[in-house]
């Protein structure tokens, strides 16, 4: 008889991965936190690559039975690597396909397809690049979030699944506003929506989320994955029949146009975001 070939255990991926990735297990419960230094991660072609390896290999433990993901800090991603970024054209060029499109496209593929059991996503501040926490089963998020399609004002089609997800989850005319008129969403407003499931206090999210992962263990082992199953066939579905189609368009704009993965665009942002909550805030205060 042949030997089962055994599965990576935690403790060898989880020192392979703490570059970028804090994790903890407990009774089958893995909680896996981004990270930078130990402080709030930033937006890297490392990144980028190592989450779908994560996914993959969290995915492939059959000791896992619920995942936790969420950022250190009080960040989800706010910035840019420029140093990461700032790869020289000639060498960018022979390695595009790597850093594009194979990692891109893993990251949302893997997360679908290689976790077969619930994912709690639990956004703990303001940033970019919520896709990937949107297709978890459930999302809370901190009041000071804002969901945005800001992939335009970075010179680049909005193609690599966070408009996708919006669309989805919002509805096409409203995704439409987000991606052609930078329309935020505050955290308030996202969870009248339904783009999250509840809207705590920071301190409050990961008790909290610990709390859902533990009604969630009580049901059967086969039942939790066969469910979260049937929970994903539908973004399953809709990846499957336009994801690749959507991300060749950001990839091809990306090579004929101007595009800026670069902090200054992100402050003016920041503070163009800063002013609109300022005037929502003073608003609401007006009201009688």
């Amino acid at each position: 008889m042949a030997n089962f070939v055994k599965d990576e255990a935690f403790e060898s991926y989880s020192v392979r991965f703490a570059e970028h990735f804090r994790m903890t297990r407990k009774d089958g419960v893995i909680e896996v936190a981004m990270h930078e230094n130990g402080d709030s991660p930033r937006w890297s072609y490392e990144l980028h690559r190592a989450l779908p390896q994560m996914f993959a290999a969290v995915g492939a433990d059959r000791e896992n039975e619920l995942l936790i993901l969420t950022s250190l800090g009080n960040d989800w991603l706010t910035e840019f690597n420029q140093e990461s970024f700032g790869i020289k054209q000639q060498d960018f060029i022979p390695r595009s396909y790597d850093l594009w499109y194979y990692d891109g496209t893993k990251l949302q593929e893997n997360f679908l397809w290689c976790l077969d059991i619930p994912v709690i996503a639990v956004i703990n501040g303001p940033g970019f690049h919520h896709e990937f926490a949107l297709l978890a089963d459930l999302t809370i998020c901190a009041p000071d979030v804002r969901f945005m399609e800001a992939h335009l004002p970075f010179g680049l089609v909005p193609g690599d699944a966070n408009y996708l997800v919006f669309q989805e989850l919002l509805g096409t005319k409203r995704a439409n506003q987000m991606a052609l008129m930078d329309r935020g969403i505050e955290a308030d407003e996202a969870y009248d929506l339904g783009l999250v499931n509840e809207v705590l206090p920071r301190e409050d999210l990961m008790p909290r989320a610990r709390e859902m992962a533990a009604v969630i263990m009580k049901n059967s082992r086969i039942v939790r994955r066969l469910t979260t199953q049937l929970l994903r066939r539908r973004w399953k579905r809709l990846f499957t029949d336009d994801f690749n189609m959507h991300f060749g368009f950001e990839l091809y704009a990306s090579v004929v146009s101007e595009t800026r993965h670069d902090n200054d665009t992100v402050e003016v942002l920041k503070a163009k975001y800063a002013a609109e909550r300022a005037q929502k805030l003073e608003g609401a205060s007006a009201e009688p």
